[in-house]
């Protein structure tokens, strides 16, 4: 991969992993991985090392699971910010994050075509999504009165436990 063909990519799309789907490029990528054993971790032979050969197929399905969760995680942000959590925001975040990415691996018929329409349309220009508004509403149904129960519980214990420090650091000053 030469800086040229980096820079014309960039150039064309603002957005280096629109490589990722051209096939060309990932045939060079995971001939290059082979030529080296697999191991192109950049000093992280742990993590870089893979006896199996990278499937396209599988990498495009991964890439847009990956743009899902992008998608759903931005509107969840906003979600938790308008929520006004303070001090609990993060903690609310992370904990529906966990519950989205579980939710994701069990949808029903009609949410697993709702959602592949979404990254599919994605692709396109902003003025002509017409799910994307759906989304917010969407997320609200995916996660369960107790996935949202729980999540209001991990800001509450963040903010208990951050109320629990200042107390605590209160009394040796």
């Amino acid at each position: 991969m030469d800086e040229q063909r980096l820079r014309q990519q960039y150039e064309q799309t603002g957005d280096l992993l629109d490589l990722l789907d051209d096939s060309e490029f990932l045939r060079e990528m995971i001939e290059a991985e082979a030529a080296c054993g697999g191991a192109i971790g950049a000093g992280f032979p742990a993590y870089s090392l893979n006896p199996q050969p990278v499937d396209p197929a599988l990498w495009k399905q991964a890439m847009k699971k990956v743009r899902l969760q992008s998608i759903l995680f931005t509107e969840l942000k906003d979600l938790m910010e308008a929520a006004n959590l303070g001090g609990g925001t993060e903690a609310a975040i992370t904990e529906a994050r966990r519950r989205i990415r579980q939710q994701l691996t069990q949808l029903s018929e009609e949410q697993q075509a709702f959602f592949t329409a979404l990254v599919e349309e994605d692709q396109h220009r902003p003025a002509e999504l017409t799910l994307r508004p759906q989304v917010k509403s969407k997320l609200y149904s995916l996660l369960t009165l107790n996935d949202w129960s729980e999540i209001g519980q991990a800001a509450t214990q963040a903010i208990q436990n951050h109320w629990d420090e200042f107390i605590q650091s209160s009394k040796t000053a």
